[in-house]
């Protein structure tokens, strides 16, 4: 299998498209990218998505909807249309997820939580990241508010404390960690130093704005293959494809890479 070199994008970026199994629980990078969720947060957007549900996801006994679980209350006021035609429309809810995402990290830094950036969380022992605004962000799904679990780790900064625990003791603390590390820039404006993502040269763009490359920084495509996943790198971008991919799968990313540039 032979792939064109795309035109020149030379920024490191990593897509991994989750196996068949995998992406019945979530959806990946790309379908949220062909959805139209802005490439930088697209491995954001799948980490997220993998503990919600799918484009499809309906819970009967709460009633939330989609990729990431919109439920009644928080539904109403990012859509204004039926539940049918949200779980119909992929690109609706990546529009009402990113608008989401931008009213939380707004939330996050009215009441200070982003004082957090930069200070260190551990879950277990000897498992400790930088918190970082994509921690931020996932965390927020306890509440961005000013009395929420977040908020009450700011002012504690105990992950075992009662008050940064949801009715299932999980604690705030494990989203803060499994959410480090990710571009969200999209979302906030503002770059993550320690996220092995790129990052935009204009902040908050819908569009994916990439730095011009020169001769130095360009290289031919490569590839290797080990333990049933493909690695493809062009120029400086290195895609991961799981063994389940097809190639109709591997041409269409390379057709929205096309469409970025």
């Amino acid at each position: 299998m032979s792939l064109k070199e795309p035109s020149r994008l030379c920024v490191i970026l990593t897509i991994l498209l989750f196996t068949t199994a995998a992406s019945n629980a979530g959806e990946s990078a790309a379908s949220l990218v062909a959805a139209g969720l802005n490439i930088l947060c697209a491995p954001f957007g799948a980490r997220v998505s993998a503990s919600e549900g799918n484009f499809r996801s309906n819970s009967p006994k709460y009633h939330c909807l989609g990729a990431f679980q919109f439920c009644p209350g928080t539904f109403e006021i990012y859509y204004s249309r039926s539940a049918a035609q949200f779980l119909a429309s992929p690109s609706d809810q990546v529009v009402a997820w990113t608008r989401y995402e931008r009213v939380q990290w707004q939330l996050a830094v009215k009441y200070k939580l982003t004082e957090l950036v930069g200070t260190e969380v551990c879950v277990g022992t000897n498992n400790c990241k930088k918190i970082d605004a994509s921690a931020i962000l996932m965390a927020c799904q306890f509440g961005c508010g000013n009395k929420g679990k977040l908020s009450n780790y700011r002012q504690g900064r105990d992950c075992d404390a009662r008050n940064v625990k949801d009715g299932n003791l999980v604690s705030v603390c494990t989203y803060l960690y499994k959410g480090a590390g990710y571009n969200v820039s999209c979302f906030t404006g503002v770059s993550n130093d320690n996220a092995d993502q790129p990052k935009p040269t204009s902040a908050g763009s819908d569009h994916t704005t990439q730095p011009k490359p020169t001769s130095e920084d360009c290289s031919s495509p490569s590839a290797s293959a080990g333990s049933g996943r493909m690695e493809l790198v062009v120029n400086n971008i290195t895609f991961r494809f799981d063994e389940s991919a097809s190639t109709d799968t591997v041409a269409k990313i390379f057709q929205l890479i096309r469409g970025a540039n």
